[in-house]
């Protein structure tokens, strides 16, 4: 996945340029694109979540119901709402705001920490891609021996992804952002 600061400075219209060459008010226009930066990033990783590791999920949950195994619905029907859950968090997180003459200002430093967060979660959200993979596979195959112990696994990358998200929140929250 491309670095999405990187993207935004390339993708800069003129307006955006004259704004970066406007003394006062090219500080604000490099805030302004770390935000936008940063907002790109959650979605993207809101759509990795749904789409990598949320589907998987719900589809081995449907395996595990046609094959009657109630005791691992129940653990993967827990997973699927948990990352349900997680996903709406990041998708609708505040983005913050800051005008161009705030009461507090949040520097490029403290943005790009915040960026950094999202960043370190995009690579829980592979490795919990790949493990929502193999309980697919294990579901579909009705090999139910691992499959708990897979879901403790997934459960906790969950938690700790979580963990690194509201980190992230109260960062952000430290900084005067909301």
């Amino acid at each position: 996945m491309a670095d999405m600061r990187d993207r935004v400075k390339k993708d800069r219209g003129l307006i955006k340029n004259i704004e970066l060459a406007i003394p006062g008010f090219r500080g604000y226009r490099k805030r302004e694109d770390l935000r936008i930066a940063d907002s790109m990033l959650r979605l993207q990783l809101a759509d990795k979540l749904k789409e990598e590791v949320k589907l998987p999920l719900e589809g081995a949950k449907e395996a595990v119901a046609k094959a009657l195994n109630l005791d691992m619905m129940n653990d993967i029907s827990d997973l699927v709402s948990k990352v349900d859950t997680l996903e709406a968090k990041i998708r609708h997180a505040e983005q913050g705001y800051s005008g161009i003459s705030p009461n507090y200002r949040i520097g490029e430093d403290q943005l790009n920490v915040l960026y950094e967060y999202d960043w370190s979660m995009i690579n829980i959200v592979h490795d919990l891609a790949d493990d929502s993979q193999n309980i697919l596979s294990s579901a579909e195959f009705e090999d139910f021996s691992g499959m708990k112990s897979e879901c403790i696994k997934v459960k906790k990358k969950v938690l700790e992804f979580g963990k690194t998200f509201r980190d992230r929140h109260n960062t952000m929250a430290d900084l005067g952002a909301f």
